[in-house]
């Protein structure tokens, strides 16, 4: 039995989530990748994901967000 690696958890600032449907956006693209945890907070416009590096990394969802022209704070 291997053990387990724990989780990473990142927060992305979105400059440009201007209503709770970008909001909404967001978290039906992210609710595409299986095996992480997130939270998307319109009101602070942050996005913080946990995640397995070995499956997934920040890239992933940072490209998936700006897939809709939203903005990471941060990222060209």
């Amino acid at each position: 039995m291997s053990a387990s690696k724990e989780k990473i958890q990142e927060s992305m600032e979105i400059t440009n989530m201007t209503c709770k449907g970008c909001a909404r956006t967001i978290e039906n693209e992210l609710r595409k990748f299986d095996g992480i945890d997130f939270s998307v907070n319109f009101d602070d416009r942050i996005v913080k994901v946990s995640y397995s590096p070995e499956v997934h990394k920040l890239e992933d969802f940072e490209n998936a967000i700006a897939s809709h022209g939203y903005k990471i704070k941060g990222k060209a």
